[in-house]
């Protein structure tokens, strides 16, 4: 069996401060979060703090804010199945999967390598 030779690590190169969204995301495809980190193009923050904070200040506020995705057609009718099935708005079953995924992430501890 041959043996792999280990792979250098490439340097990123950056978008631009004016980079459009779409250039954004083909950055973020084509580089892993880890990878980033280990040529110190992002850093990891191990302070939480903040994170808990703002987890307990969202349950005090009211539902002012909108964010718009954009997710295939496929989904999106998925979605509404799962609503109607649960006998809920769309918006209110998205925003608990939100809110779900964040109080999970606030939970995780920090690593610089996912396992």
């Amino acid at each position: 069996m041959k043996s792999r030779k280990p792979v250098k690590s490439r340097s990123v190169r950056l978008p631009g401060p004016r980079a459009s969204y779409s250039e954004l995301d083909r950055f973020f495809e084509r580089h892993e979060g880890p990878e980033l980190v280990e040529q110190d193009v992002m850093e990891l923050d191990p302070d939480r703090a903040d994170l808990d904070r703002m987890l307990r200040e969202y349950w005090k506020q009211p539902n002012t804010r909108q964010l718009n995705i954009r997710i295939p057609a496929t989904a999106k009718r998925l979605i509404e199945r799962l609503a109607k099935r649960k006998t809920v708005e769309v918006s209110t079953l998205v925003r608990v999967w939100v809110i779900e995924g964040m109080r999970r992430e606030a939970r995780e501890p920090v690593s610089r390598r996912p396992t």
